[in-house]
């Protein structure tokens, strides 16, 4: 120890001679440290792990165009985006935690009794301890899933896995379902909406526009050899017959864009009905999957020899500021 006016300060020949004084402290504190994190670390609950990685689903063309169709019918689409962001909403809804829940008896397995306050918080909460769902820089999504039983942990993934291609196979189909009696319906109204159409063109037709470029054509040879021949009786007839011509010739070419129109307009809507019939009935899985977990043959936590080395480094070391802080404070007394 050193006095400088009136200053204390504490130098490394200090601290490695109080250490020595207290080296008998030092190693017994090491010691009981290194007994009781050792019988610490064998107490702790070991647990296991598996891990299930999938793919999302991958829209098929007739995903696609059965998007595509619904968006430009106004027909409401599930989400509006990407596969692998429902997918990744659906593994981690309460929906599906629920049915993995009930399924397995989770609450039975957690140690939670149903009719204990706050069951619900506690199972969510467990449930969310042990079961992580995470995507890949693959573009996968792995399930990992830790439990104090190897077997248990397997099966718990690979629910998650199974209810969940479920539940994206049940939405879709209910999606499509929807969306096929919308459609039905609509092209329904496009056939009604046809035969008026139709009707109304009949109707012109009965008046004498039977084809009008053609008509207008001939009429156009007819009158110009006439005023030609300067035959005033066939002018006159003619006239006469151009007359439907133009009463009625905007109403033809109206009626027969329209009719041109609303066949292409059915033509895509039983293009759709198709899509939207196999995407209703369609049983594939709805995702890919890579690795289908399996029960564990070692603890992944916890780290026993981990355990004993942290415990008993962070005893040495408390003990050692101890000792150093005791040091300076005897010091800085004896330099009043």
């Amino acid at each position: 120890m050193t006095t400088e006016n009136k200053n204390f300060d504490l130098n490394t020949s200090d601290i490695i001679n109080a250490l020595w004084n207290f080296r008998k402290i030092l190693i017994l504190i090491t010691f009981l440290a290194f007994i009781a994190s050792t019988i610490a670390a064998f107490l702790i609950e070991p647990k296991f792990k598996s891990t299930s990685i999938i793919y999302p689903p991958v829209a098929n063309q007739a995903s696609k165009e059965l998007f595509t169709l619904m968006k430009q019918e106004g027909l409401t689409v599930f989400g509006e985006t990407e596969e692998a962001e429902q997918f990744l909403q659906i593994l981690t809804s309460r929906t599906l935690k629920d049915s993995v829940i009930n399924k397995l008896n989770l609450m039975n397995n957690y140690g939670i009794q149903p009719n204990e306050k706050h069951a619900k918080f506690k199972i969510y909460q467990r449930y969310d301890d042990n079961v992580r769902v995470k995507p890949t820089q693959y573009q996968s999504v792995m399930i990992e899933v830790t439990d104090r039983n190897p077997d248990m942990a397997a099966k718990i993934a690979n629910t998650v896995v199974d209810l969940c291609d479920s539940a994206m196979r049940s939405v879709k189909t209910q999606i499509a379902q929807k969306a096929l009696l919308a459609l039905e319906a609509q092209y329904e109204q496009g056939l009604a909406e046809m035969k008026t159409l139709e009707d109304s063109l009949t109707k012109v037709m009965m008046n004498g526009v039977v084809d009008l470029k053609m008509q207008s054509e001939q009429y156009y040879k007819d009158y110009t050899k006439a005023l030609i021949a300067n035959d005033k009786r066939a002018i006159s007839v003619l006239e006469k017959q151009i007359k439907p011509l133009q009463e009625y010739g905007s109403q033809y070419r109206r009626y027969k864009d329209e009719i041109k129109e609303m066949a292409l307009h059915l033509t895509e809507m039983r293009q759709g009905l198709k899509v939207v019939r196999i995407e209703a009935q369609q049983t594939i899985p709805s995702q890919f999957v890579i690795d289908r977990a399996v029960a564990a043959d070692k603890k992944a936590y916890p780290k026993r020899s981990l355990v004993i080395i942290l415990s008993t480094l962070a005893s040495v070391f408390f003990t050692v500021f101890a000792i150093v802080l005791m040091e300076f404070i005897k010091g800085f007394k004896q330099n009043k």
